[in-house]
């Protein structure tokens, strides 16, 4: 695993608000992107009637709001106050029936084996403390029940191409663009996730069962761009059969989805 990338992370922004994070327009690699996260992150969950499901790091509730509609019962659990409120808003305006706690991954505050499931969805390398948040999770989920970790992964194959084009760019004498490239780790995360280092944290404390890929190229230069000057149903149908590769495919995939269970 990549260590923390200064150190001023070792504290989290209770504070923090992912209204920052939404573009004026998102091009339609990206708005793919983050909707098959989700929905793969659900289909690995698989949410049953009255299962205790534990959302660490839930953000404004989207994922947790969608397992309470399946009849889960489902818990929160979120550091910052600000998302706490965001989340509060969204459960509200769904009607859905879904606890918030604030508190930190680290530090879970439920009892040992007391979980059904555990999900947690683009927050692990937000957290000071990833291993430690893999060992309470291992801690509250009961013998038989499962944990579903899905994260960017920041050697994707969009990625590692991406970086290999501004290098070439670069050694012709193109400057820079400013800002951060979308290979390069955000300010907001503490730890940087490509799916070896991640299989090998989570292992250390559960028994990965499955590791499904989604998305592919997100990050490939000028890829975005072409795509949305595509007719909306044929960009989509090239960015499902990606897709379709992906799965198979973890390492090189944009986001990495493990679904985890005790073990024996």
């Amino acid at each position: 695993m990549h260590q923390s990338l200064g150190e001023n992370k070792g504290r989290f922004d209770i504070e923090w608000d992912d209204e920052q994070l939404f573009p004026e327009f998102v091009y339609p690699d990206a708005d793919f992107m983050l909707r098959r996260m989700n929905e793969a992150t659900l289909e690995s969950v698989n949410p049953r009637q009255d299962e205790l499901i534990l959302d660490i790091g839930c953000g404004r509730g989207i994922e947790g709001v969608e397992l309470a509609k399946k009849g889960a019962i489902v818990v929160g659990l979120e550091p910052s106050k600000v998302m706490i409120g965001h989340a509060r808003n969204h459960i509200s305006e769904n009607g859905a029936n879904m606890s918030l706690v604030r508190g930190l991954g680290e530090h879970v505050p439920l009892r040992a084996q007391s979980v059904d499931k555990v999900v947690c969805k683009g927050a692990l390398d937000h957290f000071p403390d990833p291993s430690m948040v893999m060992e309470q999770i291992a801690l509250v989920l009961k013998p038989g029940g499962e944990a579903t970790i899905a994260i960017a992964n920041f050697e994707s194959l969009g990625f590692k191409l991406g970086r290999m084009v501004w290098w070439f760019r670069k050694k012709l004498g193109f400057k820079s663009p400013a800002g951060r490239m979308l290979w390069e780790v955000p300010e907001d995360h503490t730890y940087k996730f490509d799916y070896s280092s991640l299989r090998h944290l989570v292992s250390n404390h559960l028994e990965v069962e499955k590791a499904t890929g989604v998305s592919l190229l997100f990050g490939l230069p000028w890829w975005g761009i072409f795509l949305a000057k595509l007719p909306g149903n044929i960009s989509l149908a090239i960015l499902s059969s990606l897709d379709k590769m992906a799965r198979h495919l973890p390492s090189l995939s944009d986001v990495v989805v493990l679904r985890c269970r005790p073990r024996d």
